[in-house]
């Protein structure tokens, strides 16, 4: 037999109302009234539908997840994982996951996702930079969120960042360590603050291994404000060769971008990694598939998906929290293009 909410309230003696209190744990209940009636929940192992849980909750059981619809279909390798990521957690409270992209350049507020619009979330992960007035007006919501991969200075948001400064370190001392000094670096993004902080990183490490000269020399640096592809890896490379002459390796600001590098060098009859070393960042999939195969540092994205919704989640239930900065670990993944050829 199927018990509804009715049937546990006539059974306990108490209003309908009285169960949802009970069932959302929120309300002021004397003990022994919220006593009796989890005896008869327990007795009769009721388990409320979703929707009567969410509606005792003042909930839609819904989290919104917005992305830039440039960053899905140029970089849908590294942010796909993360979207898996906070639905596999999101199974977990028993939420649904609302998939919105938007604009690079808002038109408010006929861009912003429908949800939004009707308050049809409880909360909103947002993946990657954004508008500043998007964030803004979920604000103004009172809406949650929380940011992965990216970060508003001056603003308490819940935000879930992967160690990039570090990870150009790693790369950086990678390649020294076999003697490798002249070294170059393509991104695009550059507004984006993890594109940023990866070429500091590289700047800094290259400064603490005495490079200072060559990491400040603008000829070994190719930056565009745009979203990273594989036609600027592809300029990138051409540009660099141009400038430097002893050209021996490049750092990728990501993946993408190394994979269009290591064409171009190879239509120019430069042989990755006999002629010049190349690495990317993210460590995508198709990473280990390419000829050669690409170093890379790898960011767990299931993870970063998985932590953000965690994140929302909690602030969502207990909305006084302060807001914190998860910084995720990265690790080296060395494949052969990184690998120097022995030498006589």
């Amino acid at each position: 037999m199927s018990f509804t909410i009715k049937d546990i309230a006539k059974i306990s003696g108490v209003s309908t109302s009285t169960v949802s209190l009970v069932i959302s744990g929120k309300g002021y209940i004397s003990e022994s009234t919220r006593e009796k009636v989890q005896k008869v929940i327990d007795e009769y192992n009721y388990r409320p539908l979703r929707s009567a849980r969410q509606l005792a909750a003042n909930r839609t059981g819904n989290i919104g997840f917005i992305i830039s619809d440039v960053h899905l279909s140029r970089s849908e390798a590294f942010y796909s994982r993360i979207l898996l990521g906070a639905e596999l957690e999101a199974r977990n409270y028993d939420t649904y996951l609302l998939l919105s992209t938007v604009p690079v350049h808002i038109n408010a507020p006929d861009d912003f996702p429908r949800f939004l619009k009707g308050r049809d979330v409880d909360g909103v992960i947002i993946v990657g930079s954004v508008s500043p007035i998007l964030i803004d007006h979920i604000l103004k919501l009172g809406m949650p969120i929380a940011l992965v991969d990216y970060r508003v200075p001056g603003l308490e948001i819940d935000s879930i960042i992967m160690d990039n400064r570090y990870g150009l370190s790693l790369i950086v001392e990678h390649l020294v360590h076999q003697n490798v000094t002249h070294i170059g670096f393509v991104g695009g993004s550059f507004y984006h603050p993890s594109i940023k902080e990866r070429f500091e990183g590289y700047q800094t490490a290259m400064e603490r291994l005495g490079l200072g000269d060559i990491s400040r020399n603008k000829n070994y640096h190719y930056l565009v404000e745009e979203e990273t592809t594989t036609d600027i890896g592809s300029l990138g490379a051409e540009q660099l060769l141009k400038t430097v002459n002893n050209l021996q390796a490049i750092i990728c600001v990501n993946d993408t971008t190394a994979i269009g590098c290591m064409n171009k060098l190879q239509s120019l009859g430069k042989k990755v990694p006999d002629d010049i070393l190349v690495t990317g960042f993210d460590d995508v999939n198709y990473a280990a598939l390419t000829n050669p195969s690409l170093s890379s540092i790898h960011v767990p994205k299931i993870e970063m998906g998985m932590g953000a919704m965690k994140l929302l989640m909690d602030k969502i239930e207990n909305p006084d929290k302060i807001s914190q900065t998860q910084l995720i670990p990265v690790k080296l993944v060395e494949r052969m293009s990184s690998i120097r050829p022995n030498r006589e």
